[in-house]
């Protein structure tokens, strides 16, 4: 709105605004490892509420593929069961490594469905804290101690002070 009330803004020239959103995938290895993906439906009920509230042209909207967003929630906190669903996606000539024209959504589905793997297991349920993860046995420098405490801060709405300021223990070498 402010751009319309400049005075010295070239007349007849507008303003085109582009929006671009994605999809929330909670990862390993962060504060959010633990939070559940919200479903397939709800991303699509939030991309049309989006798409909805849009009513001029200068206006343009893009999102990531709801159908990638939720096979990427699978896969990112997935454990080894999920083997036999690529190759038997694999085989039904699903490939994981490029996201184009060619994705079929309803194979990966059956390829879970054939290995009997419930896809909210990995990516719509909340993990408690001591869950042990599949990625527990790694270490990467940083605690999951620390990424449970940053967890609690992000609900709380607080944050954490840049480390070069105030060390947070992190449990990453200094």
């Amino acid at each position: 709105d402010l751009f319309y009330h400049m005075p010295n803004k070239p007349k007849g020239k507008s303003v085109n605004v582009s929006i671009s959103v994605s999809t929330f995938v909670p990862k390993p290895f962060t504060p959010f490892e633990f939070e559940p993906q919200i479903s397939i439906e709800e991303i699509h009920r939030r991309h049309d509420l989006l798409k909805n509230s849009i009513t001029t042209k200068k206006i343009s909207l893009s999102y990531h593929d709801s159908s990638t967003s939720f096979l990427e929630g699978v896969f990112a906190r997935g454990d080894r069961r999920l083997c036999d669903v690529i190759e038997a996606a694999y085989k039904k000539g699903c490939k994981f490594d490029g996201w184009n024209e060619c994705f079929n959504l309803d194979k990966w589905l059956e390829a879970f469905d054939e290995c009997g793997v419930d896809t909210a297991f990995y990516a719509n349920r909340e993990r408690e804290f001591d869950e042990i993860l599949p990625w527990d046995h790694f270490n990467y420098g940083v605690t999951k101690k620390f990424f449970i405490e940053e967890n609690k801060k992000a609900h709380a709405e607080s944050t954490t002070p840049n480390c070069r300021l105030n060390c947070s223990a992190c449990g990453a070498a200094c």
